[in-house]
């Protein structure tokens, strides 16, 4: 019974003397109060809270005065006061940033300049003068700078004046960045070599110099400290914040508010941005997947269009050529040698026709011939073919030097055989004397106007063969318009519009 009530009182004990800090790693803390022995006003020793045994003595010659404790300078406790000219405390030598980590928490105010820096620059804690390799922490009234024993000028910390109160940490947790944090906030990092500082005495409020005229430049600090904490390891997140809140509530020193990017509101945003941000790409590349699977299926759709529109015209060119040439076969073989030559004339014609369908259909289907210069200049050739001997006099116009206009399989077989249908009619019925085949580019629509001077015929009449039937189904595929102007004795005139805005480049 009694040692449970020891524990438990020494465990009270504990939790008041540390204040809500963590004791793991903690090397030194020296705060105000009954730890701080005086002389009158003098501070002669500062004892070392953390059971390390790390006491800070003043520095004591004909050249230094002890600093001064002043009474209720900070919510009622009392501050070490350094006067910038010949103050300093030291430490017996300990390890500092071991294996190149560590924080160090400081409440102070700067008062002013330094009186023994030609910079302004008063020392806070330091192990500079020392053995091998050592480090420094000091403020002016503009900017805080750190030393890290390397080279001959330390490092600007931040440009913030600190000449008001406020909680100071630098925490080192990588081998080259170190950490600052003032009241509580973080607030900006910078570089530090990559070296081990050697075990050294703690300097407070100077640098090690002892002010004779070898040691001229002691930069002594002009301001007041409450209290300083050093761990020899870095703090995490949790943990450095409540010795913050500890130290802010201790002093009634208020915690800077987070850095804007650190607060909830922009966190928020930022995740939302993110978030929209993923959510557009992964729409993106479904789209883009949806895009493409319909351009295969609509490829696909094409090709087999293609495939059945071959398949009829095979059908109905090769396939009723072919069966007139049998039946004309046969014809002729059942009246023997005699009497036959009509029959085979017949063949010859319809053979040379096949050849020609089949060679226009192997010309569409070639991708090479895909502009609009290639099929005028092919449709050229048949026009010339079909009326050079048709004893009409023809002229035709069609467009050249169009390689832009890139025409589909289906435009150019049907265009082909749209035209050729005309002009065939136009030899074998119209008894025309002239004959006009005119095309030509309007707006993105190609224009055909194929007129003669014949005979004309009723449109509104129903011919035998499937001529004009397969004129307009022909247009009506390309999605193009067709007029025809023909009166009896009048002659006629076939005008169609196809749009080749999809195809062109």
């Amino acid at each position: 019974m009694k040692r449970t009530i020891v524990l438990f009182l020494a465990g009270t004990l504990m939790k008041d003397l540390t204040g809500q800090i963590p004791l793991n790693g903690l090397g030194i803390w020296l705060k105000t109060g009954t730890a701080v022995k005086t002389q009158g006003t003098d501070v002669i020793l500062w004892d070392d809270e953390s059971g390390n045994h790390h006491n800070a003595f003043s520095i004591l010659n004909d050249s230094y005065d002890p600093p001064q404790l002043v009474s209720n300078a900070l919510n009622n406790f009392p501050v070490v006061h350094f006067n910038g000219s010949n103050n300093g405390m030291e430490t017996p030598a300990f390890a500092t940033f071991p294996k190149k980590r560590g924080t160090i928490i400081i409440v102070a105010k700067i008062n002013g300049r330094s009186a023994t820096s030609g910079v302004g620059l008063g020392n806070l804690v330091c192990t500079y003068h020392g053995k091998g390799v050592v480090w420094q922490f000091g403020a002016s009234p503009d900017k805080y700078a750190y030393y890290d024993g390397v080279g001959g000028e330390g490092f600007p910390v931040q440009s913030a004046p600190p000449s008001e109160w406020g909680i100071i940490t630098l925490i080192r947790d990588n081998d080259t960045i170190m950490n600052f944090y003032r009241n509580g906030r973080y607030e900006t990092a910078f570089p530090v070599h990559d070296n081990q500082p050697d075990s050294n005495s703690l300097k407070i409020g100077f640098n090690g110099r002892l002010g004779t005229s070898i040691d001229s430049i002691p930069e002594i600090l002009n301001g007041d400290i409450a209290e300083i904490i050093i761990y020899d390891r870095n703090l995490e997140s949790e943990e450095l914040s409540s010795v913050h809140k500890y130290l802010s509530e201790k002093y009634k020193l208020a915690l800077a508010p987070p850095s804007f990017w650190l607060r909830w509101w922009f966190i928020s945003l930022v995740a939302l941005f993110l978030l929209t941000i993923v959510f557009s790409i992964i729409q993106y590349i479904d789209h883009r997947k949806l895009r493409k699977k319909l351009a295969e299926l609509e490829k696909q759709r094409e090709i087999d269009r293609e495939r059945q529109r071959i398949s009829r015209e095979m059908h109905d060119d090769i396939g009723a050529g072919l069966t007139q040439i049998i039946l004309m076969i046969e014809s002729a073989k059942a009246k023997g040698t005699n009497g036959n030559e009509k029959e085979l004339v017949d063949v010859a014609n319809t053979s040379r026709t096949l050849v020609g369908n089949l060679s226009e259909i192997i010309w569409s289907l070639n991708p090479e011939n895909k502009s609009l210069d290639q099929l005028c200049a092919y449709l050229r050739e048949q026009l010339n073919k079909q009326l050079e001997y048709a004893g009409i006099e023809y002229s035709i116009q069609l467009p050249e030097d169009r390689t832009d206009i890139i025409l589909s399989n289906e435009q150019r077989r049907n265009i082909l055989l749209v035209t050729k249908e005309i002009v065939n009619n136009a030899i074998k019925y119209s008894k025309a004397k002239n004959i006009s085949i005119k095309a030509e580019l309007i707006n993105e629509r190609l224009a055909f106007i194929v007129q003669d001077d014949g005979s004309g015929f009723d449109t509104a009449k129903s011919y035998p063969g499937n001529g004009l039937k397969n004129i307009r189904s022909r247009i009506a595929e390309m999605g193009g318009n067709l007029q025809i102007r023909s009166f009896e004795g009048t002659g006629s005139k076939f005008e169609y519009l196809i749009s080749i805005k999809k195809h062109s480049i």
